[in-house]
């Protein structure tokens, strides 16, 4: 009996440290400004990210999540994607892409940002 007791102990705290693997990686977002930033950091705001931080000069996403809601890496890579942020891995669809505000779009031959989302005007124009 007491050997049944050891083996369920070992299950359960096997099962518990499964449960709380976490990964910690640093990616390429494509992003223009503040608003991107913002929106960016945003989406990452889910169950399963631990903590997400993107630095708009390095244009680097540093996100550490967890393994069991996010087993696939490029599941972490489509967050960013689903709200226009082509990554090195995943490219956002062209529909999300376009709605994005006009100083937002980072693709080739798209206007560039005159500043953050705080201290420009250009933001407020849609």
């Amino acid at each position: 009996m007491k050997n049944l007791a050891l083996i369920f102990f070992a299950l359960f705290i096997s099962a518990n440290v499964q449960a709380q693997k976490k990964a910690d990686i640093t990616f390429a977002v494509s992003a223009a400004c503040g608003m991107c930033e913002d929106r960016i950091e945003q989406a990452y705001d889910v169950k399963g990210i631990v903590s997400a931080d993107y630095d708009l000069e390095s244009k680097m996403l540093h996100a550490v999540y967890k393994t069991k809601v996010f087993p696939n890496v490029l599941d972490v890579h489509k967050i960013a994607a689903n709200v226009g942020h082509d990554t090195e891995m995943v490219k956002a669809t062209d529909e999300v892409y376009n709605n994005l505000h006009g100083c937002c779009k980072y693709r080739d031959g798209a206007k560039k940002c005159t500043g953050d989302n705080d201290q420009d005007h250009d933001h407020d124009n849609d």
